[in-house]
């Protein structure tokens, strides 16, 4: 399902605690879906710099639960032409392999940075 990003605050709640020196700053993410539902979710507030999420934008769930920017409608992005609204784009990625896949089927692929 594709959200809007309606706010984006920090998480300033760490119960009894401050935040610990290895702990990453959070932010609540507060989405809309199409219908009008909302929902809210933690996300690491780096983790919305290095996708460029701010409010307005239209984002999905990756893999890992984290999300992302969907990919344009063209055919090389929408789950290999099976019509099932699938978003193809970047599900993980690290310094040696980037995997793409599309968000509702288990079409992988794998790229291995050398």
């Amino acid at each position: 399902m594709i959200y809007t990003v309606t706010k984006i605050e920090e998480d300033l709640d760490y119960g009894c605690e401050e935040r610990g020196e290895n702990t990453p700053v959070m932010a609540v993410v507060t989405l809309t879906s199409p219908d009008g539902g909302i929902r809210q979710c933690k996300m690491p507030d780096q983790l919305l710099y290095d996708r460029d999420i701010s409010r307005g934008d239209k984002v999905i769930f990756d893999e890992e639960q984290f999300l992302r920017k969907p990919l344009g409608k063209n055919w090389t992005e929408t789950c290999g032409g099976k019509k099932s609204g699938g978003n193809v784009g970047v599900l993980s990625r690290d310094s040696q392999k980037t995997i793409i896949g599309c968000d509702s089927c288990d079409m992988r692929i794998t790229l291995d940075i050398q």
